[in-house]
């Protein structure tokens, strides 16, 4: 029980830091905010894209400023930029944030799966030793047999308590990492199309 009661803490601390990650920062990253980015993306001069995203904390952004500042792009003289680099800046940054955004979710992935297995186990050994109550005690001991036995499924049904909503919260914060994942990649095509059309003159 005391083991199955730590691991939930730890699971209820991811939740709370992944709560506040996409009640906060990631709640920036509103559709109104998404056209601008991607219109500035496709036209905008390197101040535009910076004055636009470098005051934000949302994933998106950090990856938008770090991949312009750490790639010196200079729309002007895209022509003399290597593509294929800049291809490699984008990855490198999508990488860095997604390892960002799953930072603890083993952890909780982990707690939903071990609290049913540590409740189950704590239920199995609290049987064995009522059984071996029984044996040693006979009849005479039933009323606390019963009541061990009783004791021992509570392991069991506190582990399916804690495993049952932190699914739901693991569940739930895997789609919303793979939605910001979605739309890195979506301004990476925009990066790299810009570029493309600025190679190929239009």
């Amino acid at each position: 029980m005391w083991v199955i009661l730590l691991a939930s803490i730890c699971g209820f601390a991811v939740i709370l830091e992944k709560l506040f990650i996409f009640l906060t920062s990631e709640k920036n990253f509103t559709e109104e905010y998404k056209e601008k980015l991607y219109r500035v993306l496709k036209n905008g001069k390197k101040k535009d894209i910076l004055d636009l995203c470098k005051n934000k904390n949302d994933t998106i952004s950090k990856l938008v400023v770090n991949t312009v500042e750490n790639s010196d792009i200079n729309f002007d003289e895209i022509e003399h930029l290597n593509k294929q680099c800049i291809e490699e800046i984008i990855t490198a940054n999508i990488l860095e944030q997604t390892i960002k955004l799953e930072k603890g979710m083993w952890l909780l992935g982990a707690v939903v799966n071990t609290a049913p297995q540590l409740g189950l186990l704590g239920t199995v050994t609290g049987m064995i030793m009522s059984f071996s109550a029984l044996n040693t005690g006979g009849v005479e001991n039933i009323g606390a047999v019963a009541s061990g036995i009783s004791e021992a499924l509570y392991t069991t049904a506190f582990g399916l308590m804690v495993a049952i909503p932190f699914l739901i919260f693991y569940n739930f914060f895997n789609k919303k990492i793979d939605h910001v994942v979605l739309e890195m990649e979506k301004v990476c095509l925009h990066f790299l199309n810009r570029l493309q059309n600025i190679h190929n003159g239009k």
